[in-house]
C-alpha cells in the first residue's frame, strides 16, 4: 500500500512539475510573438513637422502606420515623404510601396521607390528605383540597386545613386546609358 501510494504521490508531482515548467515555455513564446506585434496601427495617417520659425520643415502621408516600440521603428505602407527646399516650397515627393523609419532619422523605402520633382525647376523631373535609404534632415539619398532618371530631354540609367537634395549633387555610381531625345518641328 506504501508503495502504491508513494507512486501516486510521484507521480503527480512530475505532472505538476511538468506543467508548471510548460506553461512558463509557453508564456515566454507569447512574449517574443507579442515583441513582433505593433504597439499601434493607424490609417490615413499625416503629420507635418515645423521647424523653429513655424515653417513645415517634414511633411508625410501614409495609408497605413504601425509603430513597434520595442524593436525600435515605425512601419509604413504607400508613404508620400515631401522634401522642402532652402525656401521652404515644396521640391521633392518621395513615394514608395513600403516604408520603415529608423530612430536615428533613417527612412528604408522598397518597391517602386519614386522621387518626382515637384518644384518644376530642376534639370531632372524624377528618379525611379526598387530600394532606397533616405537620411533626415540632411536631404542625402542612397541606394545600390538600378535606378533610371528622367529629365527635360533625356533619360539616364544606371546602378547605385548618391545624391544631396539639399546641396544638388547627384552620383551615378555605375553610370550604364544615357539617351537623349532628338525632337524636331
Amino acid at each position: 500500500m506504501k508503495k502504491t501510494l508513494f507512486m501516486l504521490v510521484f507521480i503527480l508531482v512530475l505532472t505538476a512539475t511538468y506543467i508548471r515548467f510548460n506553461q512558463t515555455e509557453q508564456l515566454n513564446l507569447n512574449d517574443a510573438d507579442r515583441e513582433l506585434l505593433p504597439d499601434y496601427i493607424a490609417e490615413q495617417v499625416t503629420r507635418t513637422l515645423y521647424d523653429g520659425q513655424g515653417y513645415v520643415a517634414d511633411h508625410i502621408k501614409a495609408e497605413r502606420l504601425e509603430f513597434f516600440e520595442r524593436l525600435g521603428f515605425t512601419q509604413f505602407e504607400k508613404p508620400e515623404y515631401t522634401l522642402f527646399d532652402a525656401e521652404h516650397q515644396p521640391a521633392w515627393k518621395v513615394t514608395s510601396q513600403f516604408g520603415i523609419w529608423l530612430p536615428d532619422d533613417k527612412i528604408i523605402l522598397e518597391q517602386q521607390v519614386r522621387i518626382v520633382n515637384v518644384s518644376g525647376s530642376e534639370l531632372i523631373d524624377r528618379i525611379d528605383t526598387d530600394n532606397l535609404e533616405l537620411l533626415l534632415p540632411s536631404k542625402m539619398l542612397q541606394t545600390s540597386a538600378p535606378v533610371k532618371i528622367i529629365g527635360k530631354g533625356f533619360y539616364i540609367n544606371g546602378i547605385g545613386l548618391q545624391a544631396d537634395l539639399a546641396q544638388q549633387n547627384l552620383r551615378i555610381v555605375k553610370h550604364l546609358e544615357t539617351v537623349y531625345a532628338n525632337e524636331q518641328n
